[in-house]
C-alpha cells in the first residue's frame, strides 16, 4: 500500500503562517542592522535632533532653525566624527517647536554615537510598557494579554517600526498621544482625549483633518483639552525661544514644502505627493499630478462614509473613523514618511482586540512592505550577479509603494467593515 506523503507547508494554518513570516522579517531586521550600524552610523534623523540640541546648548534656543548653524555641526564636528552622512548637498532641519527639542538638549551632551542607542532603547521600552498598559486597558473582558502577543509582535516588526529604529525618529511619542486619545475617548473623557492631541503639535501636518473634523462636529471638550495643551506648548516654546526665535520657526515651516529642505526625501514616503513625484520623475509624466489631485479627492470622499460615526464619540463605529481620519491623513498630507504610519497602531490594536478589523488585515499591515523589501533584495543580488541592469535602484519605489497601498488598504476596510459594525 502506498503511502501518501504531505508536502513541507501542506497542514500549515494561517497561525503557523504568521509565526513563520514574524520570525523571518524579525531575522531580516537584525540582519540589515548590524550591517547598517556596525562601523558606528548613526540614524540620519537622529542626527538632526542631536545637531539641534547641540545648537540650543552653545548658542540657545532661539538659534536652533538657522540652517548656517546647522551646516556647521554637520561639517565641523559630525565630519570629523567620521560618521557615514552626506553632508554636502544636504542640511537636515528640524522644524519642532522648542519644547519638543528638550530632550535632544540634553541628550548632545553625551556622544552622538551612545546617544543615539541610549534614544532608541528609551523609546522602544517605552514603546512595549505602553503597548502592555494600553491593552490591559482596553481588551474585553477578562482576556489574558497573553493572547494578544502575536498581535504585540506584529507591531513591533512592522516596517514603520523598524524605520523609526533606523532612523532614531520620534514618532513613539506620537503614537502614545494617539492611544491615549482614543483610551480616553472610548472612557468617556473628552477633555482628557483632547490633551494628549496635542502632542501632535510635534508634527502639525497630522491635525490636518481630526481638528476641522472636532470643530465641525462641535466636540467642544474635546477642543478644550487640545487648547490647554497646545497653549502650555506653545507658551514653553515661547519661553525657550524667544520671539525671534519663534519667528525663524515660522520661516522654515513656510519654506519646508519647497526645494530648499531635500531631505524631505518624497520619493520615498508613502502619500499621494510620492505617487505624484514618482510619475513626474521617473516616468517624465507631469500629467501624474492630476492623479494625485484625483487621489486626494477620492481618499477624502472614503472619510465622507464614516460622517454619522464621527458623532459617536468614544464609540467602536467612532474609533473605526479614526482609524479612517488618520490614515487618509498619512495619505493626504505633504509630508508622510513610513514611520509616521506608527500613530495607527494603537488604533489597529483596539480594533483587532474587539474583532472591528480581521486579525488578516492587522497582519498585512504589519508585513507586507518588509516582506516587499525582501522580495527586492532577492532580486536585486539575481539582478548583480546574472543581469546587472540596476534593479535595485528602483527598489525604494517598491518600498514606497507597497507602504502606500497598505495605508489605502486599512482606510477603505474601515468603510468596508463600518457598514456592518454594530452599535453597542
Amino acid at each position: 500500500m502506498n503511502q501518501k506523503h504531505n508536502g513541507l507547508f501542506s497542514g500549515y494554518t494561517f497561525e503557523n503562517w504568521r509565526n513563520l513570516v514574524l520570525a523571518a522579517i524579525v531575522c531580516l531586521y537584525l540582519i540589515n542592522i548590524i550591517v547598517t550600524f556596525r562601523h558606528g552610523a548613526v540614524g540620519d534623523d537622529f542626527v538632526a535632533y542631536w545637531s539641534v540640541g547641540r545648537i540650543s546648548n552653545e548658542k540657545g534656543f532661539s538659534q536652533i532653525y538657522e540652517i548656517e548653524n546647522l551646516q556647521t555641526i554637520y561639517s565641523h564636528e559630525l565630519k570629523d566624527l567620521g560618521y557615514l552622512i552626506d553632508i554636502e548637498d544636504i542640511t537636515y532641519s528640524v522644524p519642532y517647536l522648542p519644547f519638543f527639542v528638550l530632550p535632544f538638549h540634553f541628550l548632545s551632551r553625551i556622544n552622538l554615537s551612545y546617544s543615539f542607542w541610549i534614544w532608541n532603547i528609551f523609546n522602544y521600552i517605552i514603546l512595549f510598557v505602553y503597548l502592555l498598559f494600553f491593552l490591559e486597558r482596553i481588551k474585553p473582558g477578562n482576556e489574558p494579554v497573553f493572547n494578544s502577543l502575536p498581535l504585540l509582535v506584529t507591531a513591533f516588526i512592522s516596517y514603520p517600526v523598524f524605520k523609526n529604529l533606523t532612523s532614531g525618529n520620534v514618532n513613539v511619542f506620537l503614537l502614545v498621544c494617539i492611544g491615549e486619545f482614543i483610551r480616553h475617548a472610548v472612557n468617556k473623557k473628552p477633555v482628557l482625549s483632547g490633551l494628549w492631541l496635542g502632542g501632535l503639535l510635534l508634527k502639525p501636518p497630522l491635525l490636518i483633518l481630526i481638528l476641522p473634523i472636532v470643530l465641525i462636529m462641535k466636540k467642544w471638550q474635546v477642543l478644550k483639552g487640545f487648547s490647554i495643551s497646545s497653549g502650555t506648548i506653545l507658551l514653553s516654546s515661547l519661553f525657550l525661544a524667544g520671539f525671534n526665535g519663534m519667528m525663524s520657526l515660522i520661516n522654515l515651516w513656510i519654506g519646508y514644502p519647497g526645494d530648499t529642505f531635500s531631505n524631505t526625501a518624497p520619493e520615498i514616503m508613502i502619500n499621494w505627493r510620492m505617487v505624484g513625484f514618482i510619475l513626474d520623475n521617473q516616468f517624465n509624466m507631469s500629467s501624474g499630478w492630476v492623479v494625485v489631485g484625483l487621489g486626494i479627492i477620492l481618499t477624502l470622499f472614503a472619510l465622507f462614509y464614516h460622517k454619522k460615526h464621527i458623532l459617536d464619540f468614544g464609540s467602536p463605529s467612532w474609533m473605526l473613523a479614526m482609524l479612517g481620519v488618520f490614515s487618509a491623513t498619512i495619505a493626504i498630507t505633504w509630508h508622510s514618511h513610513h514611520y509616521t504610519a506608527m500613530i495607527l497602531i494603537p488604533i489597529l490594536i483596539f480594533a483587532s482586540v474587539h474583532k472591528m478589523l480581521p486579525e488578516k488585515i492587522v497582519f498585512l499591515w504589519g508585513t507586507i512592505t518588509p516582506v516587499f523589501w525582501f522580495g527586492t533584495l532577492i532580486i536585486g543580488l539575481f539582478d548583480y550577479l546574472l543581469i546587472n541592469i540596476g534593479v535595485v535602484e528602483y527598489s525604494f519605489m517598491v518600498i514606497a509603494i507597497s507602504g502606500f497601498v497598505i495605508n489605502l488598504l486599512i482606510l477603505f476596510s474601515t468603510v468596508i467593515y463600518q457598514n456592518g459594525l454594530k452599535q453597542l
